[in-house]
This record gives structure tokens, C-alpha cells and sequence, in this order.
């Protein structure tokens, strides 16, 4: 699975519109995060004939409790619905869900609502951008569309056949991945029952999925027709909960996540959860006290010493983020996030010497992730320094290609093409640039 926010990805989300007028979206980038859901979904992808590699999975920062798939083999998850979910196979069978609406060609009739692959490709180069949880300095940034909640609906919404097929196929699924395929129907009779609550608003979950008595019945059929699935992988339950707490901790209340996870709670979720709010809150003392408690629980854990290098870095602290950072690339040598976090933490020491080590940590962030805008940024300003003219106007060029801002785009392609060596992989890269703004310019005629 990857988890490349292109350009295509963000404005789908443009497209469809946002879930309200004055809220926006921002998509999270964070590591760890995206670890866990590759252990809980990829059971599902293989068991419906997917390659992971072929599915990417987005989180959407919105508190709805939501799920989508759009253009293409993209699942879009709200991190209200993550957050609200208890177990990993009611998380499974939202995914599973989701997949059935991907191989039952859902997707394609979804397009033509939104007037067409060609459309939805002119739209989807503009406006991206990303909201990082793990070590960006762009933490809790969003998207703002401009788009109504009622655009969304309209876009998103299946018929109750497409409902229907997508629970039987997510259902088969689940049971073929050795999950409890009741679990979806706990995952529905929680939302029913939640919808029969609400006094104003509906839930977007109910409106794009519509719950009818003859589906949930047709649910309960298959459901006792099918093996219970086998117990969850206690793995699987660990990194669940960690994903809970860590997603909680950054997006909820102070107030609310001490709720959640009181002092008397040891657990390390509880830990991870708390130290994230006092980070945010803020109290360096408290937040660093619990993630070094954290990292002694687990010395190997590159996500702790990763989280420990945003919370240096944040609170200004670069140096000494610098060697949290380097452990965690010890630790995880190939995550481009964390390989990104290295780099700017380097660029914040200011020390010249440190520069090259820099470029070379942020280099390396995009060989594996070439679509994160802010490390396309830091590699711009790293390259600057370094009087490498081309290369930085190259970064920002593709930055800007990323971000829709395609006049930008353009005028720093034109640059590196005159600064880089003809025919050198920095020019035939900018070639490409400006063959994208041109294809754009003209599909937008």
C-alpha cells in the first residue's frame, strides 16, 4: 500500500466537496498510522484479489464518522469514524465494505456523476496539500473546499444495490481474511443507533450509505452464514489501540483525552495518548517525561523516537531533535517520513555543516514518497543553501505541481531547465513538469 498524497487523491476530495461549508479537510500523513492500517487492511485487499500496493488508503481529518472509496482503488477514512471504531475487525469490515464497492465497478458509475474521468482529472490538479500528525510542521493544517455537504452526498451516494452487493462482497471478504463478519454488523447497528439519536444534522455515513431494514436483514443472512473468523491477532490489537490513542491525543481536547485516558491508566495507548496532548497543550515537561517513559518501555521503537524528534523540533529544540530523529532512521531506515523529519530538524540547527547531511536525508525522504509537499520545501531550501540554484527551483517546482499552483509550477520548471545540465535527470524531471502544467493548461479549455 501507498500513501502518496498526488494530486488526484486531495481534489477528489475538492471534487466531491467538503462535509460542511465552514469546516475543512486535511488529509493526515503520519507513519505509523499508515503502518497499522497496512497490517488491518491488507488481509481484506488480498482476500478480494487486490494487490495492497495498488490500493492507497487516505485519512481524512473531519470528526464525521465517514468512509469512501473515489477514483479508482482510493479509500478515504475519517478520523472520526478511526477514533470511534473499537475493534480491528469493526475496522475491517468498514475497509471490507469499502473494497466490495471497488470490485463491484461502483466506482466508474460514481465517476460519471461527477461528469467524468477527463473532469475529475482536470479538477484533481488543484488545491492539494498536507495536514502531517508525524513530524511536520504542517501538523492539523487542512484543505478548504468550497464545495456544499450536499455536493458530497450527491457524489458519494450508492443505491441500495451497490449497498447491498458492496456488504455482500465486504462480507465474504472479512470471512475470507479470518475475520467475524459480524463485525459489520456491529459497525451499522452502532450507526443506526447513533443516527436515531442525533437531533440535528445527519450523519454523512447514513446518507451515502443508506441502512434499510431489507439490508440489514440480507447482512444477518449471510452473517449466520458464514464462520465466526478467528480470534484478532494480538499484534493486530496493539497497534490498533496505538493508533487510537496517538489520533485522539492530536485531535481531540486536552480535557477530553485525560477523560479518555486518566493518569491512573498505565497502559502504553494511555501514555502515548496523554503525551500527545501536553505536547499540544502545551507542556513540554510533561509530554517529553511521558514519551522517554514510552521509549523505555520500547528502546527499538522507531515511532517513539520519531515522535520525540517532532516534539523537540516543535518546541524549538532542533538539536537535540536531530538525535531522536537519527535514531528513528537507525531504527526505520526506509520511512520517508521519518527520513523528512531528519531533514528539517537538521535545516533547524542553522549550522552550515549540517546542511549536506540535510539534502541528503531529505533526498532520500523522496525517493520513497515523491507527493510530500513539505518535504519537497525543506529539500528546496536545503539545496539553496548549498547553491545548488536548479535543484531547489526543481523542488519547488514540483511542490508547486503538487499544490495546483501551476503558473508557480511553471516559472520554476523554466528555471531549473536553464540552470540544470541538459539531458541530466534534474532537466528531463523538469521536462516533465512543464508537460503536466501544459496538459493541464489545455484540459482546461
Amino acid at each position: 500500500m501507498r500513501y502518496l498524497l498526488t494530486a488526484f487523491a486531495a481534489v477528489v476530495l475538492a471534487a466531491l466537496g467538503s462535509v460542511s461549508q465552514v469546516a475543512a479537510f486535511g488529509l493526515i500523513r503520519d507513519t505509523e498510522i499508515e503502518a497499522t492500517l497496512d497490517r488491518i487492511a491488507n488481509p481484506i485487499f488480498r482476500a478480494a484479489g487486490l494487490h495492497p500496493a495498488t490500493v492507497n488508503i487516505y485519512i481524512v481529518n473531519s470528526s464525521d464518522i465517514n468512509a469512501f472509496v473515489a477514483g479508482g482503488q482510493n479509500i478515504f477514512l475519517f478520523t472520526g469514524l478511526l477514533t470511534r471504531l473499537q475493534t480491528v475487525d469493526q475496522l475491517r469490515a468498514v475497509i471490507s465494505h469499502e473494497v466490495g464497492h471497488i470490485t463491484g465497478g461502483h466506482i466508474t458509475r460514481r465517476n460519471d456523476a461527477l461528469g467524468g474521468a477527463r473532469g475529475i482529472a482536470i479538477v484533481g490538479m488543484v488545491g492539494a496539500a498536507v495536514a502531517a500528525i508525524g513530524g511536520s510542521p504542517e501538523a492539523g493544517a487542512a484543505i478548504a473546499f468550497g464545495s456544499s455537504a450536499a455536493a458530497q452526498r450527491n457524489a458519494l451516494a450508492h443505491s441500495r444495490a451497490e449497498e447491498a452487493s458492496a456488504d455482500q462482497s465486504g462480507l465474504r471478504y472479512i470471512a475470507a481474511a479470518g475475520g467475524n463478519p459480524a463485525a459489520m454488523l456491529e459497525v451499522l447497528r452502532m450507526l443506526r443507533g447513533q443516527d436515531m439519536q442525533r437531533t440535528v444534522g445527519v450523519d454523512p455515513y447514513a446518507q451515502t450509505h443508506p441502512l434499510s431494514t431489507e439490508r440489514m436483514a440480507l447482512i444477518e443472512d449471510k452473517v449466520a452464514s458464514l464462520p465466526s473468523g478467528r480470534p484478532v491477532d494480538a499484534e493486530d490489537t496493539y497497534w490498533h489501540a496505538r493508533m487510537v490513542a496517538k489520533l485522539t491525543g492530536f485531535l481531540a481536547r486536552t480535557r477530553s483525552v485525560v477523560q479518555k485516558y486518566p493518569p491512573d491508566d498505565q497502559s502504553e495507548p494511555a501514555i502515548l495518548a496523554r503525551a500527545v496532548a501536553y505536547h499540544r497543550q502545551p507542556d513540554p515537561q510533561k509530554s517529553l517525561a511521558l514519551v522517554n517513559h514510552l521509549i523505555e518501555l520500547k528502546p527499538d521503537d522507531p515511532y517513539y523516537h520519531e515522535l520525540k524528534g517532532q516534539f523537540l523540533l516543535e518546541s524549538g529544540d532542533a538539536v537535540h531533535a536531530v538525535a531522536s530523529y537519527q535514531k528513528a532512521v537507525d531504527l526505520a531506515p526506509f520511512e520517508p517520513q521519518i527520513l523528512g523529519g531528519l531533514g528539517r530538524a537538521l535545516l533547524n540547527t542553522n549550522d552550515p555543516a549540517l546542511t549536506e547531511k540535510a539534502r541528503e536525508a531529505l533526498a532520500g525522504s523522496t525517493r520513497y514518497d515523491k507527493a510530500n509537499t513539505g518535504v519537497l520545501r525543506d529539500l528546496a531550501l536545503a539545496e539553496a543553501r548549498l547553491g545548488n540554484d536548479g535543484a531547489a527551483a526543481l523542488a519547488t517546482a514540483e511542490r508547486f505541481v503538487i499544490e495546483g499552483q501551476f503558473s508557480d509550477a511553471q516559472r520554476n520548471a523554466q528555471r531549473a531547465s536553464i540552470l540544470l545540465p541538459r539531458g541530466s535527470p534534474g532537466w528531463q524531471r523538469a521536462q516533465d513538469v512543464l508537460a503536466m502544467v501544459r496538459r493541464t493548461q489545455g484540459s482546461s479549455r
